[in-house]
């Protein structure tokens, strides 16, 4: 066999452990998520605020566990990709008419896709390898949970930025020179401030009240 092929043959992932990883993993985020609750509940009932700190510390550190856990799955995105790309390349297959023509086309066909599968792999590898040495110990006794997969987030549309457009003059209309007033700021005189009142006593009663009727003297 020619060193590439054998290369190529060679699979840099054990699927198996990838998958029990995977599932101690969500197992231990689980976990996390009930000790979070178990918490909570006891803050209520006991009004202890000092759990919260443990509360909000166990949460985040859950944040971190199920980013890591993304992360996995966003490689197995790359496989499904990967999958659905070969399967179009194939297309309808006559099983009952293979030649070898046609089998060896298909292979020449599909080597491209193979060369891009085993880099993924590679890195599933390295990072299957990372969150064992972050979460392993942690993990290593715990029952595997299987649960389905997400569906592949969509990719968020890009908003262009809103760019300020500035005021064009009219045809006709003089541009200001820089330092010149614009006609509008012109017109609208600023107010003088009233003149302050030297030791002004301060108001005892409430200056919009209607004052008393006052009796004249006799």
């Amino acid at each position: 066999m020619p060193l590439n092929q054998y290369v190529m043959a060679v699979q840099p992932l054990d699927v198996a452990e990838w998958e029990s990883v995977l599932g101690k993993l969500l197992r231990y985020h689980l976990n996390i998520s009930e000790e979070i609750k178990a918490i909570i509940a006891q803050i209520r009932k006991e009004m202890n605020q000092d759990l919260v700190p443990v509360a909000e510390d166990r949460a985040n550190f859950g944040k971190v566990v199920k980013k890591g856990i993304r992360s996995m799955w966003a490689l197995e995105y790359e496989i499904v990709d990967i999958q659905e790309a070969f399967a179009k390349q194939m297309g309808d297959i006559d099983i009952e008419n293979l030649t070898d023509d046609f089998i060896e086309e298909m292979l020449l066909q599909s080597k491209p896709l193979q060369g891009v599968l085993h880099a993924i792999r590679e890195r599933q590898k390295e990072k299957m390898d990372e969150m064992k040495k972050l979460y392993w110990e942690q993990v290593k006794d715990l029952e595997p949970l299987n649960i389905p997969r997400p569906p592949k987030p969509e990719p968020k549309p890009e908003q262009p930025e809103k760019k300020e457009e500035e005021k064009k003059p009219e045809e006709g209309e003089k541009k200001p020179e820089e330092g010149e007033k614009k006609p509008e700021e012109a017109e609208q005189k600023p107010e003088e401030p009233a003149a302050p009142v030297e030791n002004a006593p301060e108001p005892a009663i409430d200056a919009t009240a209607a004052p008393q009727a006052v009796e004249a003297s006799a």
